[in-house]
């Protein structure tokens, strides 16, 4: 069963591995596409309790013109589980992100980041800049709006196991529905199934129970993004803000006044989109395009 629902849902358009970190854990990730001898490849992060398996349908579109490596973070879907819990934190993924562009052998690559993946791409300026030549932020800005991470909190690490799928779309719909419009019932299928994955007969979450202990008992002392930022500005380095209209999470206002510190950086709203855009509309496309071109 869950097999041909995935299979649905799949693009099929890349190549599956996976790299061990200096720690000993394997990391998944996908390649897509060949190398654009004009153009850097891009790295794209999903968010927080997300999988690379959101970004499918927009790395398939993308794969014609750009190569595209989509990375799972310890303890999200295939990639292992870490034992200490604790370092499900925004350093040691930092650490992990570099260590994989050091695998891969590329050159200078986009980082493409959703929600907990931009703000990683975002402090990836502070700490390895050496490694990028732009960054894509998919609905994160310099000021995150505690309305959307409240809302995220109250659901990460605590939906129940369901043991029909029609109840996860439910409880997404619950969660999620006021982020989007225009959704059909297949997209939320797709949403569902890339969320959740079969697990002793019960459709479960694709992430380590743990993280929701990892969120609780955080005690990182929290970076400053408008630092971050303005790294980017001080390095002329190419940015890209996607933003859903709908977004509880990235107020437009934050948008601006990063153009102000940075006049260069591009930035596109997604109608009918809140936290985080698929990146398979049309806009998005159009934007991460241009963005490309332009480097």
């Amino acid at each position: 069963m869950t097999i041909s629902i995935e299979g649905k849902h799949d693009s099929g358009q890349y190549n599956a591995g996976s790299f061990k970190t200096s720690d000993g854990l394997n990391l998944t990730y996908r390649v897509y596409g060949a190398k654009n001898p004009g153009k850097p490849a891009i790295l794209a992060l999903p968010g927080l309790t997300r999988n690379i398996r959101d970004l499918d349908p927009a790395a398939a579109l993308l794969s014609d013109k750009y190569r595209i490596y989509t990375l799972n973070l310890r303890g999200r879907d295939t990639s292992d589980n870490d034992p200490d819990y604790s370092n499900y934190n925004t350093a040691v993924y930092i650490r992990d992100i570099y260590e994989f562009w050091k695998h891969l052998g590329e050159d200078k690559v986009v980082l493409l980041g959703s929600s907990l993946g931009a703000l990683l791409a975002m402090l990836m300026v502070e700490d390895h800049p050496d490694m990028l030549a732009g960054i894509v932020l998919n609905d994160l800005g310099a000021t995150i709006e505690m309305t959307g991470m409240a809302r995220i909190f109250g659901y990460a690490g605590k939906l129940p196991d369901e043991k029909d799928l029609n109840n996860v779309i439910a409880t997404l719909k619950d969660h999620v529905g006021n982020q989007f419009e225009g959704l059909s019932d297949d997209d939320f299928e797709r949403m569902a199934v890339s969320m959740y994955g079969l697990k002793d007969g019960k459709w479960h979450h694709r992430y380590d129970d743990n993280l929701g202990k990892a969120l609780a008992e955080n005690r990182e002392t929290p970076r400053d993004l408008w630092a971050a930022h303005r790294k980017a500005a001080d390095l002329k380095l190419p940015v890209l803000s996607i933003r859903g209209v709908l977004s509880d999470v990235t107020a437009k206002a934050t948008i601006e006044k990063m153009q102000e510190i940075a006049p260069w950086m591009q930035a596109a709203e997604i109608e009918g989109r809140g936290h985080c855009p698929f990146l398979n509309e049309q806009a998005a496309q159009d934007a991460i395009v241009r963005f490309m071109d332009s480097l």
